[in-house]
C-alpha cells in the first residue's frame, strides 16, 4: 500500500523541499535530515507519551472541555458554527498544551488575531504545495507582503511566546518545557543561531501540528454525528453507566471509536500532503517504475475511500471497525496519522481528545442540523488548505432531557 511505502524506512525515498518552507527554522516535522528528524523526535516522543498525556494533558483537556460546554449552553439551541467554535477549542487547548497559556476564546467568543493569520497562511500555501520555490522566493523577497506577512506573524508569535517562557525561567509541564530543555542542553553542541532556529522550528510545529489537525477533525466528526442520528445514538447507549472523562474505558467502546475511525478516513486532517522524491538511481514500486527525481505522493483522502480497500467506501458506516470487518479490505490503507517512522507523535493525545470531546458532548446534547440547512455544503465546500477545511458546519447542540434533570 502506497501510504506505508512512503514512509517505510526500506526504501530510498527523501522528503521534498515542501519542508524546507520554514528554513533556517527546523524541526522533526520540518527537517529533510534522517538523523536530525530521529534525533528530534526522542523529545517529541517522551513529551507526548502516554504516560505524559494521561498524567498531565489530559487534565488540560478535561478543563477545556468544561469551557466547551459553558460556550454550547450559552447558545441556548441557537445553531452554533462549528468550525469556529472548534477552532477556538483547539487553540485554547492548544495553548495550554504548548505554552501553559490559555487563549480563552472560548470564554471570549472572540478570535485571536494569530489564529485568522495562521488560516490565512495556510490558504496561501494550498494552491502552490508543488511549486514550494514560489513561496520560499516570496518569503525572501516580500515577507512584508499580504499572506505572505500574516505567516511571518505566527512566527513572530511563536518565537515572543517561548522568548517571554525562556526569560520568565518559569517551569510548567507543557511542550514549552521539553523544547527549553533541549535549547540549553544543545549549548556547546551547536551555536546559539542553530539552537534559536530549532527552539523557535519547535514552537511553529507545534502551533500547526497542535491545533490545525484537531479542529478539522472534531468539525468533521460533529457533522457526521449530526447527519447520521443513529450512529450519535449508538454511542450514547455506550456511553451509559460509564465515566465519560475515563481515557482508558473510552479507548475500548466500540461505535465511538467506529466513529472515530470512520471520520479520520472519509475527511483526514492531512488530505494529501506528504510528498516524497525517488532516489536518482529510479525505483520500482510493486510493478511500475519510477525514475529518479520524482516527486510522488499517497493522498490520503483519495485513498481511503477507495473501493480496492474500503468496501462503499463513500460511506459512513462505523461498524466496518468492529462488526463488519469484511468492509476494511485493506487495513494498511487506513493511515490517518501516516505510518511508519513517521507516524504522528501526537497521535495518541489526539485520539484522547477526539474520544473526551465526542463522548462528553453525545452523553449531554443530540446534535441536528438547523431546519433549511444543506447538509451535502459541507463536504460540497471542502476545501484542502495543507489541513482539511469542511465547508462552513452550523449545528444545533439540544439538551437532552436526562441532563437536564
Amino acid at each position: 500500500m502506497a501510504i506505508v511505502w512512503l514512509d517505510s524506512t526500506k526504501n530510498e525515498l527523501t522528503k521534498t523541499d515542501w519542508y524546507d518552507m520554514v528554513l533556517p527554522r527546523t524541526s522533526t516535522i520540518f527537517t529533510r535530515d534522517e538523523d536530525e528528524h530521529t534525533a528530534r523526535r526522542r523529545l517529541w516522543d517522551h513529551a507526548l507519551s502516554v504516560r505524559n498525556t494521561n498524567n498531565i494533558h489530559i487534565p488540560r483537556t478535561l478543563h477545556h472541555i468544561k469551557a466547551l460546554h459553558e460556550f454550547i449552553d450559552k447558545a441556548n439551541g441557537e445553531p452554533i458554527l462549528v468550525n469556529d467554535m472548534m477552532a477556538w477549542y483547539t487553540f485554547d487547548a492548544m495553548g495550554d498544551l504548548v505554552y501553559g497559556q490559555d487563549f480563552e476564546m472560548l470564554k471570549t467568543g472572540k478570535w485571536r488575531p494569530v489564529v485568522k493569520q495562521q488560516q490565512r497562511a495556510l490558504a496561501l500555501l494550498a494552491p502552490i504545495n508543488d511549486t514550494i520555490w514560489i513561496v520560499r522566493l516570496a518569503f525572501a523577497f516580500a515577507p512584508f507582503y499580504g499572506k505572505i506577512r500574516e505567516f511571518f506573524k505566527i512566527i513572530d508569535f511563536c518565537d515572543q511566546r517561548m522568548a517571554e517562557r525562556i526569560q520568565s525561567g518559569a517551569k510548567k509541564d507543557d511542550l514549552a518545557s521539553y523544547f527549553i530543555e533541549e535549547y540549553h542542553a544543545l549549548d556547546g553542541q551547536r551555536s546559539l543561531k542553530e539552537r534559536k532556529a530549532l527552539l523557535s522550528g519547535n514552537a511553529v510545529s507545534a502551533v500547526i501540528a497542535g491545533s490545525d489537525t484537531t479542529n478539522p477533525a472534531l468539525t468533521a466528526v460533529s457533522y457526521f454525528l449530526a447527519k447520521n442520528p443513529k450512529d450519535a445514538e449508538k454511542v450514547y447507549q455506550e456511553l451509559q453507566g460509564i465515566d465519560v472523562m475515563d481515557s482508558i474505558v473510552l479507548a475500548n467502546l466500540p461505535h465511538l471509536n467506529g466513529v472515530i475511525n470512520e471520520t479520520l478516513r472519509l475527511l483526514p486532517p492531512a488530505m494529501t500532503i506528504n510528498t516524497r522524491v525517488t532516489p536518482s538511481q529510479r525505483l520500482w514500486f510493486d510493478d511500475t517504475f519510477i525514475p529518479g527525481g520524482i516527486r510522488v505522493v499517497a493522498p490520503k483522502y483519495t485513498i481511503m475511500r477507495s473501493s480496492e480497500a474500503f468496501e462503499d467506501g463513500d460511506s459512513f458506516i462505523p461498524e466496518r471497525w468492529y462488526s463488519r470487518p469484511e468492509m476494511v479490505r485493506i487495513r494498511a490503507a487506513f493511515a490517518p496519522f501516516g505510518s511508519g517512522h513517521r507516524q504522528c507523535a501526537g497521535k495518541h493525545l489526539a485520539l484522547v481528545q477526539l474520544r473526551l470531546v465526542i463522548s462528553s458532548i453525545v452523553q449531554k446534547y443530540i446534535l441536528e442540523f438547523p431546519p433549511g440547512f444543506d447538509a451535502e455544503s459541507v463536504e460540497k465546500n471542502l476545501k484542502d488548505q495543507v489541513t482539511c477545511r469542511p465547508g462552513p458546519c452550523w449545528v444545533v447542540y439540544k439538551p437532552r432531557v436526562s441532563e437536564m434533570k
